[in-house]
């Protein structure tokens, strides 16, 4: 009698462990090789899945089957080509604290369906957070970010940040600023061959706190890309770019701002109109990487009362570019007042 109940018990525990495996399991095992499955899908406070190698177009259209609501829910895809987000395509989602979506090595056509009825975020609130995470991502025809606007916050206090890194993103275009309805942070476009941005793109992100362009081919920068005031932004990475000059009134009404990085950008010239306001205040970094045109527009740089602020040091470091008799001097050491001349 022992023995047969032993014997149950064991066929029983095999039966609920095979259930729960079943119900941890994607349904891309249907499409796969056993045991070759590139997606693990979790269903549990956080749920989602994981695609830790390229999976095919048919696969992508399927695999929303697995989504459902949770707490943190993640999506991570790893190579494929797609034509784009389909419509409704997170709808099972629901409603979550935190959204995560990190995509790397694929190609789209379109980042969202150009031509669904709905958007593919369509349904899905976050409360806490999102988090958009691209890397190596290339986009064909357009990156067409509108349809983000429904990805949603629930209150003020929510938020979302942007990571494109090493993708193909030659403009951003001013409906970048509906990504989760203005409610953006932290904006981080990096390597990405940006060379140019719509005016007003960045007007909606009015608590946006980070802004990093970086080692891209940027020509030109304006104030009207931000919102007015830009209040809560603190950081501006701008290095290695192709600026060659910024507007007067470029860090107007940027009462927060910490840091504005322009290291190896052929800036020749730290207009006066643009750089006193901030120059005693905020760390400009990558002073010292300029071609520094030493003449009259220079010559404010070298009032003691610049002298004892925040950007000694990137001074120290200056070396001249123009005009000739002082290529390759130091700014702060070799240079006078009435030297500089134009």
């Amino acid at each position: 009698m022992i023995r047969e109940i032993v014997i149950v018990c064991v066929a029983l525990t095999m039966v609920l462990c095979h259930a729960q495996d079943e119900d941890n399991s994607t349904l891309l095992e249907e499409r796969q090789v056993p045991g070759d499955n590139p997606c693990n899908c979790y269903f549990k406070d956080s749920c989602g899945c994981i695609c830790s190698r390229p999976i095919s177009w048919a696969q992508f259209q399927i695999l929303p089957q697995n989504f459902q609501p949770c707490r943190s829910f993640t999506l991570a895809l790893r190579g494929g080509q797609f034509h784009s987000f389909p419509a409704d395509y997170f709808y099972r989602v629901g409603h979550v604290q935190d959204f995560v979506l990190d995509v790397g090595s694929v190609s789209f056509q379109y980042l969202n369906d150009p031509d669904g009825e709905s958007s593919p975020y369509n349904g899905v609130t976050f409360d806490v957070s999102a988090y958009l995470r691209m890397y190596q991502v290339s986009i064909s025809r357009r990156w067409n970010w509108g349809a983000m606007y429904w990805l949603a916050p629930t209150s003020g206090n929510a938020f979302c940040e942007i990571q494109v890194v090493q993708s193909t993103v030659p403009l951003l275009s001013v409906d970048f600023g509906r990504i989760c309805q203005g409610m953006v942070t932290v904006v981080n476009i990096i390597s990405s061959g940006l060379y140019a941005l719509e005016n007003r793109v960045f007007v909606p992100f009015t608590k946006l706190t980070e802004l990093d362009l970086s080692n891209n081919r940027i020509q030109d920068m304006r104030r009207s890309y931000f919102s007015y005031p830009a209040r809560e932004l603190q950081i501006i990475n701008l290095s290695n770019n192709n600026i060659r000059s910024l507007p007067p009134d470029m860090f107007t009404q940027m009462p927060s701002l910490q840091n504005v990085n322009l290291r190896g950008n052929p800036i020749n010239n730290l207009d006066e109109r643009t750089f006193r306001p901030i120059f005693r205040t905020v760390q400009i970094v990558g002073l010292e990487t300029l071609p520094l045109s030493c003449d009259c527009n220079a010559r404010w740089l070298k009032e003691p009362a610049q002298l004892c602020g925040a950007n000694v040091y990137g001074l120290a470091e200056a070396i001249c570019n123009r005009p000739s008799r002082f290529k390759g001097y130091s700014f702060f050491n070799d240079t006078l007042p009435k030297d500089l001349v134009c």
